[in-house]
């Protein structure tokens, strides 16, 4: 076969070509009375030529994918990726929710209902357990004191408590949380679990950045918000304003939802009702005041008596909740709280 007219032969044509010279090949050596194990000794260096071809051409494969994952997994770690993906989710999610409604989904703590919270609400507090809140009048307040103080001494017979001194360590000032928002882009894309401000807020769901817009760039005198952060990014960062408190074990786990409550100038004497897991929860005034209710839960509400605090700034409320139910009421003049939810059960 010329070489030139093999240039010209498509891929299909060679392999034919190839094909016939070696059935011919076989029917030769067949004529002239070459047994089976004869043509596999003069055969073995192409079967094994056509065995490393075969080889290589999967190993290149291989590498070549494996290239392609790791160069995938390092893109996909920059902020630049994960910023445009989640921007390009968010835009795709608002452009489905005229033909599926997925904001219960979102808001939603667990796709799958946790089985110790339905256990929890299925045995509500019994009249046995209101024996540890039933002589509590007041709160008291403390300082210089330590993870068994706080337990022992409080916690554990259904007592809160207010630490004076919980971040003495930590240098008080000015709270710009339009700077905490604004510097961390994936904050800003953050969406809140839950709000409730008397701003109007336009249409649902708001991420953070444009909470923070309509509070900084409002001219109403008078106004509040409060809103809950279940984005694991979100709680991690609101971190900082209010540090672990030093009066806590290392055994009890870090917050796993946290909520900010702002307020100017909000003149009310209505209470408004925060619902957290059962847990730990722990509120820092951070700055102003804010006016707290713990109402007994049922069936304790005839046999414990209400609390009402004054929380001022530098102050940080304790308390597990399992037999209290929590409400506020902003004080007058600019307000800042932070509350933490932590997994934690009395023992």
């Amino acid at each position: 076969m010329n070489p030139k007219n093999m240039d010209n032969m498509t891929q299909r044509e060679k392999f034919q070509l190839l094909n016939s010279e070696v059935r011919s090949f076989y029917e030769y050596c067949k004529e002239v009375g070459m047994s089976d194990d004869d043509m596999d000794v003069i055969c073995r260096p192409l079967m094994h030529a056509v065995r490393r071809a075969t080889i290589k051409r999967w190993r290149n494969i291989f590498l070549i994918c494996a290239v392609f994952v790791i160069f995938g997994y390092i893109v996909c770690q920059t902020d630049t990726f994960q910023w445009n993906a989640a921007a390009v989710g968010r835009l795709t999610l608002i452009k489905l929710l005229p033909f599926w409604n997925w904001t219960p989904l979102y808001y939603n703590k667990c796709i799958v209902e946790r089985l110790p919270l339905q256990n929890f609400n299925s045995e509500p507090v019994s009249t046995n357990d209101c024996i540890a809140c039933e002589a509590i009048q007041n709160i008291a307040r403390i300082s210089k004191t330590d993870h068994n103080e706080v337990l022992n001494h409080h916690l554990l017979r259904g007592a809160p408590v207010i630490v004076n001194d919980a971040y003495h360590d930590w240098a008080t000032g000015e709270y710009n949380l339009t700077g905490l928002v604004s510097n961390d882009d994936r904050l800003r894309e953050s969406v809140p679990c839950r709000i409730l401000t008397n701003i109007r807020i336009g249409k649902q769901p708001m991420d953070l950045q444009e909470i923070v817009s309509r509070i900084t760039e409002s001219n109403i005198p008078s106004w509040f918000i409060h809103f809950q952060n279940c984005d694991l990014r979100a709680v991690k960062t609101f971190r900082v304003l209010a540090p672990r408190p030093y009066f806590l074990s290392p055994e009890i786990p870090p917050s796993h939802f946290n909520w900010l409550l702002l307020s100017k100038n909000y003149d009310t004497q209505r209470f408004k009702y925060l619902e957290f897991d059962i847990g730990l929860i722990i509120m820092t005034q951070l700055k102003g005041k804010n006016y707290i209710q713990l109402k007994p839960r049922m069936p304790c509400e005839n046999i414990c008596s209400p609390i009402k605090i004054e929380l001022q700034q530098s102050e940080t409320l304790v308390l597990s909740n399992s037999l209290w139910e929590f409400e506020y009421m902003p004080g007058k003049g600019e307000n800042l709280a932070m509350i933490t939810e932590t997994d934690w059960v009395e023992s």
